[in-house]
């Protein structure tokens, strides 16, 4: 088969790879679509202490079970398929909290095991959830990302509260399209690129750069920012998400840009600001996704586009260097 290697910062390679083999309990898949993430940007950068070349990444994919182990249950050959890329261990004291996002043991696809950057990948068929076979695969792509919006949405809206997103990255639009649902008031997406704000607004938002947020804040947010979510990560994002929320109000830390960031803490102190960390998503979170996925609620268009697997270095290249149009990229193996 053919897998996208990633062989350290700026280097991946299409190459020739065996197709994994099965243990009892997993499946299988041929990848119809996999997605681009930014943390496999950061990975790609050699900004990722847990992306060990050679690696092949890819956790964000749907594909269908082309063969399946002997204690496989609830699945069959052929069906469709999207695949939680988060392995937990089910046993410690986050597991048994419920909390498998936070499992001291968690492993994940595309990370600690071989991704989706590939003709074939093998899954635990536990993590392994169907969809309509008629589902457009590069929107069933998109089940996990979502799920990682909504983790971070319901961490930090109340209902008819207006919120603030920074980032009109796939994370940024998603986290907007999840509010929508959940019922927020007014939404503003910051981002410095153009063509990403026009999708914000296509999508429902108001779409601003972050140098224009102060001038309009009055105009767009008479009753105040209650809620923030930070989907860059970068200082620049954190330090304006953390002066730009209300006193009292809450700042959601989903971006991973920058490991460190030299921050106004005694600002978050003296407001009461509430800084929480949201790190992917529950069991919960990800069927809701599935859920909204299957009810035609996430729109795609405009945004995303689909390319070969062979095309993945330049698609890489021009995310990193933030010149293409498209907020998300999904190769086709």
């Amino acid at each position: 088969m053919q897998a996208l290697v990633y062989w350290g910062p700026g280097k991946l390679a299409l190459e020739e790879a065996d197709v994994p083999s099965l243990k009892p309990d997993e499946v299988l898949v041929q990848v119809e679509r996999v997605g681009i993430c930014g943390s496999e940007l950061e990975g790609y950068l050699g900004h990722s202490s847990i992306r060990v070349p050679p690696l092949v990444m890819g956790h964000e994919f749907c594909g269908t079970i082309a063969a399946m182990g002997d204690e496989v249950r609830g699945l069959s050959l052929g069906d469709k398929v999207v695949v939680n890329p988060l392995i937990a261990c089910r046993t410690c004291p986050s597991c048994l909290a419920g909390k498998i996002n936070i499992c001291r043991n968690r492993q994940l696809i595309g990370i600690h095991r071989p991704g989706a950057f590939a003709e074939f990948v093998a899954v635990p068929y536990e993590n392994a959830i169907s969809v309509p076979k008629e589902m457009d695969a590069s929107l069933a792509s998109l089940a996990e990302p979502l799920a990682v919006a909504i983790h971070a949405v319901k961490l930090g809206l109340r209902p008819l509260d207006d919120l603030l997103i920074l980032g009109a990255g796939p994370i940024g639009l998603l986290c907007l399209l999840a509010a929508k649902e959940m019922g927020a008031g007014s939404i503003v997406v910051l981002d410095l690129q153009p063509d990403r704000l026009a999708h914000a607004e296509r999508l429902g938002a108001v779409g601003l750069s972050p140098r224009d947020l102060d001038a309009r804040r009055e105009e767009i947010f008479p009753l105040g920012i209650p809620s923030v979510i930070d989907c860059v990560g970068v200082q620049a994002a954190r330090e304006q998400a953390m002066h730009a929320v209300d006193a009292g109000g809450k700042v959601i830390l989903v971006g991973l840009g920058h490991g460190r960031s030299d921050l106004p803490v005694n600002h978050v102190v003296r407001q009461e600001i509430s800084l929480i960390g949201s790190y992917t998503y529950s069991h919960e979170d990800f069927q809701q996704a599935v859920a909204l996925l299957r009810q035609g609620k996430i729109d795609i268009r405009h945004w995303t586009q689909t390319r070969d697997l062979a095309e993945g270095p330049a698609a890489f290249q021009e995310l990193v260097e933030g010149k293409g149009s498209f907020s998300k990229i999904f190769l086709k193996p």
